[in-house]
């Protein structure tokens, strides 16, 4: 409307633009509210992905640690199996080894020697590898062999977030 208003017109004029300015100002506050809750949406989300992050990063470390350990399990019983003398008669003389520079050629040392070697250097890696970590290796009975039998259990330990865990996997059994 333009022009000259009378004195109806220009209350309807005024009720016309006080009913568009409510509905605006009514617009603008549920977009604020809209662009609140998108914004929490997102956040929300945004930290359920760095949850899940969090937590792929952690189970990546346990399975490094148990690969690590297995690895280590298997040289062992590898070496145990390849100089069963040697092995027997040093686990019950030196049963955490001892470091013989000369064993590191081919024909420098003993069986014995070169076992109590081995269990050195084995419990190194072991300690060095895995957080906390610790080998052990016992003597142990299996039923169906003789008591004469040389039999030993083989464990690696080590410490995760939770405490010392001694993984099912992480353990096995040699017969000289």
């Amino acid at each position: 409307m333009t022009g000259i208003l009378f004195e109806g017109e220009v209350d309807e004029e005024v009720n016309e633009m006080a009913g568009t300015t409510g509905e605006l100002n009514k617009s603008r506050g549920i977009a604020l509210i809209e662009v609140l809750l998108s914004s929490f949406i997102m956040t929300t989300g945004m930290l359920a992905v760095l949850s899940l992050q969090t937590m792929a990063l952690g189970r990546t470390q346990v399975t490094s640690h148990l690969l690590q350990a297995e690895w280590l399990l298997n040289d062992m019983l590898e070496r145990m199996q390849a100089n069963p003398r040697g092995f027997d008669r040093s686990l019950q003389t030196t049963p955490r080894g001892r470091i013989t520079p000369r064993c590191e050629t081919l024909s420098g040392c003993s069986p014995a020697a070169l076992a109590a070697h081995d269990l050195a250097r084995w419990h190194h890696q072991v300690e060095t590898r895995l957080p906390g970590g610790n080998a052990e290796i016992v003597p142990t009975t299996v039923q169906g062999y003789p008591d004469s039998a040389r039999i030993y259990q083989v464990s690696v330990l080590w410490q995760t977030a939770q405490g010392p865990l001694a993984l099912p996997g992480s353990s096995a059994i040699v017969v000289l």
